[in-house]
């Protein structure tokens, strides 16, 4: 997995190495550029979540005091109001806090985990880069039309430029919409819970359930009720304007895979490694398309992974 996370960053840096040594810049130099860039953004994103994850650990009694005041009062309400016989909900309410601060405790390990690889990721990268030339010239040797396998490279790289940078754009606009979306909401930590809901994004789907939903949370735990409809209206809105205005406008059909594949993808890959499985399952599935669609035998499967034109 780290390899192949490498592999990936190493094709996104690539076109920045490239536009580097059209400045006159020698190849050493344009890599070593690049890599000091990437590790300012990513040390930046890290210190941001760090420090904002920190303040709001140090709050968790307080959270955690108005969850359970907050599920208790929702408890009871449909006790008296729907006759609900809810027995205990005090004390099951107790546990549905605890069983949330552990799920939060395994998202974080999951991606304390990832941070640990960091040093052998970036180091991967590093050589990948280098070595370029001849991993290109290893894989055109391996098989017996050239032609082909460059057209595969090419295609590949490009699916994967075209996604994570068009994603990227996406997610710098999602992040100036939920920061002043949760700030008008007077959500709390409004800075982290953009960025957190910004970069969950990435993942098809899920991400934008998830990082929305927490600030839906805080928002009600916090605020209370009209806040969170505030935070609602923003997310969905944010939604609707990814979905049919900048996806088709930025990504396009970049990835082009039927809905069946896009979901299948998204949960053997995260079956597999967690949530950066789900980050990059659609890149990593659209090079196995290009793959598919340069190799005789192969045009099958790749007619599977397509949407249909129609």
């Amino acid at each position: 997995m780290p390899l192949l996370i490498a592999a990936i960053i190493a094709t996104l840096l690539n076109k920045v190495v490239k536009k580097i040594k059209k400045w006159g810049f020698p190849n050493w130099l344009a890599i070593t550029v690049s890599i000091v860039l990437l590790l300012v953004v990513f040390f930046l994103i890290t210190w941001l979540m760090t420090t904002q994850i920190t303040t709001m650990a140090n709050d968790w009694p307080t959270i955690k005091e108005k969850g359970t005041e907050k599920l208790n009062d929702l408890s009871q309400w449909a006790n008296e109001r729907l006759d609900i016989n809810y027995k205990n909900y005090i004390e099951n309410n107790k546990k549905l806090i605890e069983q949330a601060k552990n799920l939060a405790t395994l998202f974080l390990s999951s991606i304390t985990k990832l941070l640990s690889q960091s040093f052998i990721i970036f180091i991967y990268v590093i050589l990948l880069l280098m070595q370029k030339n001849r991993f290109i010239h290893f894989f055109k040797k391996i098989v017996t039309d050239n032609d082909a396998m460059g057209t595969i490279l090419k295609e590949a790289a490009k699916t994967i430029n075209h996604y994570f940078f068009g994603k990227s754009k996406i997610m710098v606009f999602l992040f100036g919409i939920y920061y002043l979306g949760f700030l008008l909401g007077e959500v709390p930590y409004a800075l982290f819970l953009a960025l957190f809901a910004a970069l969950f994004s990435i993942i098809p789907y899920l991400g934008n359930f998830i990082g929305g939903g927490v600030a839906i949370i805080l928002s009600y735990l916090y605020v209370g009720t009209t806040p969170a409809l505030i935070v609602i209206g923003v997310v969905s809105a944010a939604q609707l304007v990814e979905n049919y205005l900048l996806t088709p406008w930025i990504i396009g059909d970049s990835i082009n895979l039927n809905p069946f594949i896009t979901i299948f993808g998204i949960i053997v890959f995260s079956a597999l490694w967690g949530i950066v499985g789900a980050v990059i399952s659609l890149p990593l599935i659209g090079v196995l398309k290009v793959i598919f669609d340069h190799t005789k035998g192969m045009e099958a499967y790749a007619y599977f992974l397509k949407k249909d034109e129609n």
